[in-house]
């Protein structure tokens, strides 16, 4: 399977239209913090910070989107933990995405609960009879597509009117409320919103523009996995993507699971609500 099928088939399994049209916090997802604490919707927001959103550092991040109890889930996972803050930019006419850490995995696969956003024990759990595709050192491709926008990294500041792809379409979604994002920032907010101009979503954009550059136009995200994983391997990059039928051959139990702390992180995904 190319990894454009999969991902073309997760996007259309994915339903962001409940937290687009209802602006209800409960959709936005939820964290396991780098101290280990659950956080759930709203929740997941520090309400005694003095920034304008600041969400809570964590380790892992999940969103599902569902239609009648089913649809498509991501999940991130930060080894070391991401933080995520939105501040006033120097003007205070827009706000600023800041960001620290990695993006290390990223999953998508289908939902494995009914709620709005995962409950805690299902936090990593994915439904084990539908697809799975594991994007490993996924922060290796977010930073050189950063590079290509002129930062150093996920975590760099991009002003959010050069964020755009080949056909000047922004790759950030409600790029109106923002004068700077984070590539890693830009990532998360549009797999919650998926709600960038770009005909690509964020994600699906670094993948193909990491695979094209690297290889020189040799191998793209249209490409088999099998493909493109011996490419990356004989040419010295860590990433790597394991698909799989069913989520349950992923782990004996069919989720996969937190087995460390998680971390906090700092921002605002329902300002543009």
């Amino acid at each position: 399977m190319s990894l454009q099928t999969n991902v073309t088939n997760w996007l259309n399994a994915y339903n962001e239209q409940p937290i687009q049209n209802s602006h209800n916090a409960d959709y936005i997802g939820s964290i396991l913090g780098t101290n280990g604490q659950f956080h759930t919707g709203g929740g997941i927001y520090d309400q005694s910070s003095s920034l304008p959103y600041e969400i809570f550092d964590f380790n892992w991040y999940a969103g599902q989107g569902l239609t009648s109890g089913f649809g498509g889930k991501y999940l991130l996972h930060s080894e070391n933990g991401l933080s995520w803050d939105t501040v006033f930019n120097a003007n205070q006419t827009a706000y600023n995405f800041v960001t620290t850490g990695s993006l290390d995995t990223l999953y998508l696969g289908y939902s494995a609960d009914s709620d709005f956003a995962p409950a805690q024990s299902t936090l990593t759990a994915f439904d084990e009879f539908e697809s799975l595709l594991v994007v490993n050192n996924f922060n290796v491709a977010v930073d050189y597509v950063a590079g290509l926008f002129g930062g150093a990294n996920g975590n760099s500041q991009i002003n959010t009117s050069s964020l755009v792809d080949g056909n000047g379409d922004s790759l950030v979604s409600y790029p109106q409320y923002y004068e700077q994002v984070t590539l890693n920032s830009a990532i998360i907010y549009d797999l919650a919103f998926e709600a960038a101009d770009s005909s690509s979503s964020t994600f699906e954009y670094v993948l193909d523009a990491y695979l094209s550059g690297v290889s020189g136009g040799s191998i793209d995200i249209g490409n088999d996995i099998s493909v493109i994983n011996s490419y990356l391997s004989s040419n010295g990059s860590s990433l790597s993507f394991e698909y799989y039928d069913e989520a349950g051959d992923y782990a004996a139990s069919g989720v996969v699971t937190a087995s460390a702390p998680v971390a906090e992180v700092e921002s605002d995904l329902l300002l543009a609500a």
